[in-house]
């Protein structure tokens, strides 16, 4: 009997996405080929060409799901609060938590060049997380929380420092035990960045 594996499978894009992670998980993107994942994911190799052309392709439909859930994330932990800054920090804490959580979505979202042109729902999905963001910090202008910068450039520091954070922990490069020191410590830093930013931005004379 042939050993063959079988062209198709129950849920052949998903199954392809679990096996990226899994191999992303031990080899980094560097060792990513479509023939391993197609291995891992149990079916032949030409199997992963029913969805994805090339690997680029596979790679930036598994940051598009990363995107989708750090959003969902974000969403989740902005509404356990009612106060415009908190939402706003708690999305933070999230934004940190799932890169702790999640390292290899974390990993190729911010590797894999999202080009509009070549990947459109995957650039479109790091536009909507991006937007979750802005659309805190909006609220917190609103309500007069943050004060100086427009909310555009409000959203952008506040995502380089917990993207910062969050790698500079992914890498051990922070000092800190476990998450819980971790968190501690974007809370504290959240914090900070929160006051400096309540401030009016000083005008040049």
């Amino acid at each position: 009997m042939s050993d063959r594996k079988p062209y198709h499978h129950g849920n052949l894009r998903d199954a392809l996405l679990q096996a990226s992670l899994g191999l992303i998980r031990e080899g980094g993107i560097r060792e990513f080929t479509l023939r391993e994942v197609a291995r891992r994911a149990g079916v032949s190799h030409a199997a992963p060409y029913r969805h994805f052309r090339e690997k680029a392709e596979l790679l930036a439909a598994v940051a598009e799901d990363g995107f989708n859930r750090l959003t969902a994330a974000m969403h989740s932990a902005a509404a356990k609060s009612r106060d415009p800054f908190g939402r706003l920090q708690n999305a933070g804490l999230a934004y940190i938590e799932f890169a702790q959580e999640q390292p290899e979505h974390f990993l190729v979202m911010f590797t894999v060049d999202l080009d509009e042109n070549l990947h459109p729902s995957a650039k479109a999905a790091a536009d909507q997380c991006f937007g979750e963001l802005l659309g805190l910090v909006t609220a917190c202008h609103y309500a007069q929380k943050l004060k100086g910068p427009p909310p555009e450039t409000t959203a952008l520091i506040a995502w380089t420092q917990v993207h910062g954070i969050a790698e500079l922990a992914l890498r051990g490069q922070l000092g800190l035990r476990n998450r819980r020191e971790l968190r501690d410590f974007a809370k504290l830093a959240t914090d900070v960045v929160g006051r400096g930013l309540k401030l009016d931005t000083p005008r040049d004379h």
